[in-house]
């Protein structure tokens, strides 16, 4: 009976502790056509939203921006054009959540390249700055297409972002 009891009491608290992985993991799979359609996203707001051509005419993924008081969530997604041709369908492929960010930070998406090339694949936070060129790259993933999820890009050589927000005087 002590036994039960422990092994009762240990996945009580492992599934406690999984509690916020699975809410995000619960996304996945989703379909929506407005992000608000969610009940899990309702409170969040849309930053930006990013479509991913790759090779193709029409965008086959998109990156969603949201954030909320208290974090940041990168949506990864395929996009479908619904048959009368009028809106997208969306489906979350895989999230990507990251606690609030310091003052001087925001997130990037679409404006670093990799190895002088454009990869608007490449999600980062950046340091914010006055010029064009982002002179600091704390983190960035990638939303890759092949596998449909969002990775970590552990080496930054040959990475550089561009500062959205600039304007010259």
């Amino acid at each position: 009976m002590n036994k039960l009891l422990v092994v009762i009491a240990l996945l009580t608290i492992i599934a406690c502790g999984n509690s916020e992985n699975e809410s995000q993991h619960s996304l996945i799979g989703k379909e929506f056509k407005s992000f608000s359609e969610i009940a899990e996203l309702q409170k969040f707001s849309k930053v930006s939203d990013t479509v991913v051509y790759g090779t193709y005419v029409d965008p086959k993924h998109s990156i969603l921006h949201l954030n909320n008081d208290t974090q940041n969530l990168i949506l990864f997604n395929s996009v479908a054009i619904e048959s009368s041709n009028t809106k997208r369908l969306v489906k979350v492929l895989d999230t990507l959540a990251i606690p609030d960010l310091k003052n001087t930070e925001f997130i990037t998406i679409g404006y670093c390249q990799l190895n002088q090339n454009l990869d608007e694949n490449l999600i980062a936070i950046v340091t914010k700055t006055d010029s064009m060129n982002i002179q600091r790259i704390t983190k960035v993933w990638r939303a890759n297409t092949t596998t449909n999820s969002i990775e970590v890009v552990n080496n930054l050589n040959g990475i550089n972002c561009f500062n959205e927000f600039f304007v010259e005087n």
